[in-house]
């Protein structure tokens, strides 16, 4: 934590009423560092507890990172992928094609899915 000099109040009419405050930053590094490259930071500003000073915590508002989902094979209804931890599969039909129309295409997307993840097995064990 870095503490940070403000003067409030220096434009008011009355400048006999000027307050000086010391504020707490946490991540400060960070934060003077953006400040500086122009960036705008939102974060919460309380009084702590313990210490009885006035603090600001910045908040972290970076998404996390994913990487996306390896496509592994196209389906006729869809594809199959994969990602560090699941295997994706996905699919949507036109409700125009009716129910048995969907089913067959569903089974027969299912096998081809089937075979796919056997052969990448077969080929990784080799």
């Amino acid at each position: 934590m870095v503490p940070i000099y403000s003067d409030t109040n220096l434009h008011s009419p009355n400048n006999d009423k000027i307050m000086k405050k010391f504020i707490f930053i946490i991540n400060a590094l960070e934060v003077i560092a953006g400040l500086l490259r122009g960036e705008k930071f939102e974060g919460v500003l309380y009084l702590d507890k313990e210490t009885h000073v006035l603090t600001f915590k910045a908040w972290n508002r970076r998404a996390p990172k994913y990487k996306k989902t390896r496509k592994l094979c196209d389906l006729d209804g869809g594809w199959l992928g994969e990602t560090n931890r699941h295997i994706v599969r996905y699919e949507k039909f036109a409700k125009s094609l009716g129910l048995p129309q969907i089913l067959r295409q569903m089974d027969n997307d299912n096998r081809q899915s089937k075979e796919m993840l056997v052969d990448i097995a077969i080929i990784d064990n080799v």
